[in-house]
């Protein structure tokens, strides 16, 4: 299990900004049994706090998160959700909500290369 807040500090240089869409995807789908395509369908946020979940069972109050969130406003609840749960775990990372939410790759990106680094 990762160290709580350990991962907080992990840099652009670390291995898994070097990890390809097509591997992170692979591992997303298969740790939450789903079919993602594009990095940019987590931008809703329902697919980080599955993610933080495994790591932290209980941690996410997965019954808030919205898998149905398309619009920035239904989306926000989802990352609130994913922020009250890296505080309780004491993860420190600055979600960067209003990028997130638009949807674009790279964003959506770098978080799920940042979270997969936390995962491992």
């Amino acid at each position: 299990a990762p160290v709580a807040g350990g991962m907080s500090t992990v840099g652009r240089m670390d291995g898994a900004f070097f990890v390809s869409r097509t591997e992170l995807l692979s591992w997303a789908n298969a740790i939450l049994d789903m079919s993602l395509i594009k990095v940019e369908q987590c931008a809703n946020g329902a697919v980080y706090c599955q993610i933080i979940d495994a790591c932290h069972p209980g941690a996410v109050q997965m019954k808030k998160v919205n898998w149905q969130a398309r619009d920035e406003h239904q989306c926000l609840p989802n990352y609130k959700v994913l922020q009250q749960a890296f505080d309780k775990v004491g993860i420190q990372r600055h979600i960067d909500v209003d990028k997130l939410v638009r949807g674009k790759y790279q964003d959506n990106l770098e978080m799920l290369q940042w979270i997969k680094t936390y995962f491992d």
